[in-house]
């Protein structure tokens, strides 16, 4: 069964919105028309919208991944039932708009280059701290049984040019020796035979850490989880305004004002200008675009060759992340616009129908 994207009583989705120009949005929009929203099944249950004036504990502003597992982890962890609040659909923004894909991930810099910058007792401690992170996602997914259709194999880090297999292999020695996280080289024939027929890749470094998952499906399954544990999930809530007196914030809503003790925010490239000063101009949204094909033939999974369902990642500055989703289509995306005005530029979709031609032409 599919998603119906379009909410009761909610307004068209716009593709040129803006979150860092454009403050017209408001509550009540449509979900954008994803892959993952139209093939995530029906609608979970929320809580509404806020309709009068309540005091609570804690509130949780933005309902993403970050968003839900934050009360999620307060319920687990204190005993606190938080209060979400949401100005859109749940999971409205990029949660129900990424990759699905998984990974160890921090910035542009590398491991080796942490070390350069900081010291290795830094590094090291960041980069525990995000394979703790992996760890504590495979558990939300395995101990609350979360259907978001997980495929645990590992991030393939492909060359897509012969200059970047020394960096990838320099790199690999410096995660097995410094940090003893068992990363490997592949060569190009490993890759062809093994991983994709990928005819750009002239090998690839495996690192243990990466998942793909049906992104919607996996917000979702946080937003159940949240609110089994007690979490309130308030849609079409937007904070609007932010005051704190006595010791009490104050959030107002359209529909009524939430005063909690303490405020955890999730909001991410959603965030308004003016929702607090310590998040005030800390975001730049870039637009990642991504495509999906049809359900491919038997021969034409043949001819792309991909055996592993784990993200596939190149070595380019605006990478291209790849995968064979679980029923058979061929997904591919990358960096894009930074203005929601040039959101449906043509060219964006050009570059990643190219993308896929290059790898694996037919």
């Amino acid at each position: 069964m599919q998603v119906n994207e379009k909410r009761p009583g909610s307004k068209p989705f716009d593709p040129q919105y803006d979150p860092l120009m454009d403050r017209t949005l408001g509550p009540g929009s449509d979900y954008a028309p994803t892959y993952w929203i139209g093939t995530a099944g029906e609608l979970p249950e929320d809580d509404g919208p806020v309709t009068g004036d309540i005091d609570v504990d804690a509130v949780v502003i933005g309902s993403g991944y970050t968003g839900l597992s934050t009360a999620i982890h307060l319920a687990k962890m204190h005993g606190i039932k938080a209060t979400v609040l949401e100005a859109n659909g749940v999971a409205y923004g990029c949660s129900t708009r990424n990759g699905g894909q998984a990974q160890i991930s921090a910035g542009r810099l590398k491991r080796s280059q942490w070390i350069d910058r900081w010291d290795l007792q830094t590094a090291r401690a960041m980069h525990d701290e995000m394979v703790g992170a992996f760890d504590l996602f495979r558990g939300l997914v395995r101990d609350h049984a979360i259907a978001c259709e997980p495929q645990d194999g590992g991030h393939y880090y492909i060359a897509h040019k012969a200059s970047a297999m020394p960096g990838l292999e320099a790199e690999s020695r410096v995660l097995n020796d410094k940090f003893g996280y068992g990363s490997r080289m592949l060569s190009r024939e490993e890759v062809l035979e093994t991983v994709a027929r990928d005819m750009e890749a002239h090998g690839a470094m495996w690192e243990p850490d990466g998942a793909g998952i049906h992104a919607a499906k996996l917000a979702f399954g946080y937003l159940r989880v949240a609110r089994e544990l007690g979490a309130k999930v308030h849609i079409d809530s937007p904070v609007q305004v932010w005051e704190y007196k006595d010791g009490i914030h104050h959030l107002k809503t359209p529909r009524g004002t939430v005063r909690a003790k303490r405020v955890a925010v999730a909001t991410a490239a959603y965030a308004p200008r003016g929702l607090h000063p310590r998040v005030k101009d800390r975001l730049l949204p870039i637009m990642s675009n991504s495509v999906v094909t049809r359900v491919l033939t038997d021969d034409e999974l043949q001819s792309i060759g991909i055996k592993m369902l784990s993200p596939l990642t190149d070595t380019r500055t605006l990478r291209n992340y790849y995968r064979l989703l679980p029923d058979s289509r061929l997904q591919i995306g990358s960096r894009a616009a930074i203005t929601g005005r040039d959101a449906e530029n043509p060219a964006h979709l050009k570059g990643l129908c190219d993308a896929m031609a290059r790898k694996f032409p037919r």
